[in-house]
């Protein structure tokens, strides 16, 4: 099912199956060799990173040598092993891929969540939620490395089956986006975090110095094992209640992570080692910014949140703008969903009910409008590289549209 018009420049994301029964090593090196060029071009692109961070060209030489040095493994022995691997297939130093697949998940500005949807002519019985994802960065050259993963064990009972599945990028072994059977998750930026005190300053930020040197795991290795559980540090597939419990203590950098199984989905808004919940069997979504304060005891919003709700000057320029564009996509998707809901409230009303209050709980779309909602302005917009709608239910991706070129509104 697709949307994609002669006008809008989006097309299918080109699919790439990856054998988990392989030697870690040797599991990517197909795909690497493929996109050889592009990911070349990571030096550049490491440049890049390093001036969105807001350090000076003068000092890109220097750290690109020490980065040389001492960026040589990821935490995950297994993941480790698939970087040198696509290194060595590709030709390209292991401290870009390293960098890549640890700074990557801390700079994007995404759309992700769930909802209620029922195909026209089902019963109700055939309800689920599907899980809509849009990933926005500004590095445009990534955008010709958006790749769907399948991935197969072939030494199995079922060599074919595919196990589960990774909208992402080449040279990327962690999960941004991603579905199993009973699972779906994606991950979304967040520009503040919750430490006020230099004791928790020190902490969130030495956390990325450790992460950065393959002490601990990226926010994006763990969600990856729940992706795919028993092939690297996590044993067996998790519920979303198993996954709340382990997750929002655990010491990670700060992110909006969204998990739905077809029938609930959850919105976690991940701190250093908290991570307040929001749940919903209908519609829930999140961007850039907080929807819930953290729960009794834990630590106060942060001051940079604060101010941004107050209006203060003090906020960063660019922190500013992320946080209103964020505010505009949520508001945007949302009140699609609201105005359903009361479009079927006035309809309920003209048959002669008189409560009401359940309605949105029995209110639906269908999956076409899931992906007409998140294909349109602002949702996906000009540093959008993909959309994709995910089915937790059956561990498919439904549909997914990468932009090589970014969209332009109005066409």
């Amino acid at each position: 099912m697709s949307l994609q018009t002669a006008e809008q420049p989006g097309r299918t994301p080109p699919r790439f199956t990856i054998d988990l029964s392989l030697n870690p090593r040797d599991r990517y090196k197909s795909l690497a060799r493929e996109y050889k060029t592009q990911l070349q071009g990571l030096t550049t692109l490491f440049d890049e990173l390093l001036q969105d961070v807001g350090l000076p060209t003068s000092y890109h030489g220097s750290i690109n040598h020490l980065a040389r040095l001492f960026l040589r493994r990821v935490n995950c022995p297994v993941e480790t092993s698939e970087l040198r691997g696509i290194a060595e297939a590709a030709g390209i130093p292991m401290y870009l891929l390293v960098s890549f697949n640890t700074i990557l998940d801390l700079l994007m500005g995404c759309t992700s969540g769930a909802v209620k949807t029922l195909e026209q002519g089902q019963t109700r019985s055939a309800v689920k939620m599907l899980h809509f994802r849009t990933l926005d960065w500004t590095m445009d050259p990534l955008r010709s490395v958006v790749v769907q993963l399948d991935f197969v064990r072939t030494q199995s009972a079922d060599p074919s089956q595919v196990v589960a599945r990774s909208v992402t990028y080449v040279g990327f072994v962690g999960v941004l986006t991603g579905v199993r059977p009973n699972l779906s998750l994606s991950l979304n930026f967040r520009a503040v975090h919750n430490a006020n005190t230099r004791r928790g300053q020190f902490n969130f930020y030495f956390h990325h110095f450790l992460v950065l040197l393959g002490h601990r795991h990226s926010i994006s290795s763990i969600l990856r094992s729940y992706t795919l559980p028993g092939d690297s540090h996590n044993d067996g597939a998790k519920t979303l209640a198993e996954i709340s419990e382990e997750l929002a203590p655990r010491h990670t950098t700060a992110a909006y992570l969204v998990f739905c199984d077809g029938h609930s989905a959850i919105v976690m808004e991940k701190d250093y080692d908290s991570g307040p919940i929001r749940q919903s069997d209908t519609f829930i979504a999140a961007t850039n910014d907080d929807e819930v304060a953290p729960e009794s005891g834990s630590s106060a919003p942060t001051p940079a949140a604060n101010e941004v709700a107050a209006g203060a000057s003090r906020i960063a320029a660019g922190l500013e703008e992320l946080l209103e564009e964020s505010r505009d996509r949520l508001n945007c998707i949302t009140s699609r969903w609201e105005s359903r809901v009361r479009k079927a409230k006035r309809e309920s009303k003209r048959h002669g009910a008189t409560d009401t209050s359940q309605i949105e709980a029995h209110t639906t779309i269908t999956p076409a409008e899931v992906i007409k909602w998140i294909s349109a302005y602002p949702t996906t917009n000009e540093q959008t590289h993909y959309a994709t709608v995910l089915d937790p239910t059956t561990g498919e991706v439904v549909w997914s549209l990468v932009y090589p070129i970014p969209y332009e509104e109005g066409k």
